[in-house]
């Protein structure tokens, strides 16, 4: 058994594009793997507004070997008098790439038939991961795609980097002549750095090491820390707390490689203005969090979630 670790590095993707590309990058990969009748254990799709990863653990090493029958003509139209081949016999066997010699009879409810079994020795999956892959890039759909270069297709936004392993090794495949490799980046600002990729078991910490947090369920779970760490470090607990959007979480789990909190404030006059317009504009426009009181007041207070500590 082996695995398979791809990795698609591009300019920073909307918030929104991520989960369905997650999605349909998975669905994808199965649907592809049971076509080629590959076996494989675990799918998994991690990703950040820069990059979208596709993780498999135990995939098969090859296509099972397999056997094809093909019935032919009967044993009579076969063959003649004499048991020599006729027109029906070779016609059928050379339309299945196969000799005469290779035919054999057997019998059926409706008398003697001619039968070709053909036995396939399974292709290595090796080989068949650079058809897999692009089928991958192929096969996104995005609410609004664009072109860059002078590249013909099209993806949400450009693509930087490939990272294409199979059991650690760099599977041999381009697209738009972009060669894939061995080699991710990290945070763009925090670790701007190439980073050499091991496989899937080691992804996740790798990438941690350079300030980016890939799996999103992990991501939206430090933005809540962070989000609550911030009130806790600037203002009182005990009389403030933070009016937390789940929809917004998930917004800005979206935005960041590796999320930091931040608490700020705002002049106390802007809180003569209607709740909602205060809250509507710190969360449509400035993906901040509203902080509030005991008795859900509005405060002159917002915490933000960073891509780079302050």
């Amino acid at each position: 058994m082996s695995e398979l670790l791809f990795e698609i590095g591009t300019e920073e993707l909307p918030a929104g594009f991520q989960k369905p590309a997650l999605a349909q990058l998975k669905k994808n990969f199965i649907k592809q793997a049971k076509d080629l009748n590959l076996a494989h254990g675990t799918v998994e799709t991690l990703g950040t507004p820069r990059r979208l990863a596709l993780l498999v653990e135990d995939l098969s090493d090859s296509q099972p070997d397999s056997s094809e029958k093909f019935m032919g003509p009967s044993r009579q139209a076969g063959f003649d008098a004499d048991g020599n081949p006729t027109k029906a016999a070779m016609g059928f066997a050379r339309s299945k790439g196969a000799d005469v010699s290779d035919l054999k009879i057997v019998e059926t409810e409706k008398g003697e038939y001619l039968m070709l079994v053909q036995e396939r020795k399974g292709v290595a999956t090796t080989e068949l991961l650079p058809k897999v892959l692009e089928g991958l890039m192929q096969g996104f759909s995005f609410a609004k795609s664009m072109r860059w270069g002078d590249h013909t297709s099209t993806f949400a936004r450009p693509i930087q980097w490939l990272v294409a392993l199979h059991n650690g090794k760099i599977v041999p495949y381009s697209y738009q002549g972009l060669s894939a490799s061995n080699m991710s980046r990290g945070h763009r600002f925090m670790a701007n750095e190439d980073v050499a990729m091991e496989g899937v078991a080691s992804y996740r910490s790798t990438l941690q090491g350079v300030s980016v947090q890939v799996d999103p369920d992990e991501r939206r779970s430090s933005v809540l820390v962070e989000i609550e760490k911030a009130v806790a470090d600037t203002l009182d607990p005990r009389v403030a707390q933070v009016a937390v959007d789940r929809a917004l979480v998930d917004t800005v789990c979206n935005l960041v490689e590796k999320p930091y909190g931040v608490c700020g404030s705002f002049d106390e006059k802007f809180l003569q203005l209607p709740d909602e317009a205060l809250i509507t504009s710190m969360r449509e426009h400035q993906k901040y969090f509203p902080v509030v009181g005991r008795e859900k007041q509005l405060l002159p207070h917002f915490v933000a979630v960073n891509n780079t500590e302050v």
